[in-house]
């Protein structure tokens, strides 16, 4: 059996998709992926300049505002490519054609991405707390079991939710193999 490389495992995981990945599979992905790059090159050319100029008559405004602008721009070419995954059909799940590592995969992913979330807010607030000198102590603010009940409560919503998400979605495709 032929490993896959690493490029087409990015390709899948940042994409969001599942099965072998066939030509149109990645020929849509790189055409959503060029104009993302696209925007994103001439915001990293552009959008430097204005806040170099901008910072030193401003330079309260330019530390706020700047990385506010990024990150909105950011998030609308995540929606963008989200939208467009879903737009081209390159998300759809196809329970035939997924390999037994796929399916063992597709087993409870909602609930494992809320470990994994939940892991990395248990140790990544408090050090955040830290950073920003809201706690002196990394330990006490990890250990602080208001954090430690929050950190669980956000795990278990947030896997729920992911759970239900992929499990409608596997739902739908069963439903539609079923159709055809």
């Amino acid at each position: 059996m032929k490993k896959e490389p690493l490029n087409e495992k990015l390709i899948k995981r940042i994409y969001g998709i599942s099965g072998p990945l066939d030509e149109h599979k990645r020929r849509e992905a790189e055409h959503i992926g060029n104009k993302i790059f696209m925007i994103l090159f001439y915001l990293m050319i552009f959008g430097n300049l204005i806040p170099l100029v901008l910072a030193t008559k401003y330079p309260e405004i330019v530390a706020i505002g700047y990385p506010l602008v990024i990150f909105g721009i950011s998030m609308v070419c995540a929606f963008y490519v989200l939208s467009q995954t879903k737009k081209t059909g390159i998300t759809a799940i196809d329970p035939d054609i997924l390999s037994q590592k796929e399916k063992k995969q597709l087993r409870f992913p909602g609930l494992k991405a809320g470990l994994i979330y939940g892991s990395v807010m248990l140790f990544g607030i408090p050090l955040l707390n830290v950073l920003t000198d809201d706690s002196k102590n990394y330990l006490s603010s990890l250990l602080n079991t208001g954090h430690f009940v929050t950190t669980i409560v956000a795990t278990l919503f947030f896997g729920l939710i992911m759970q239900s998400g992929i499990s409608l979605r596997i739902q739908k495709a069963k439903e539609d193999q079923d159709d055809d």
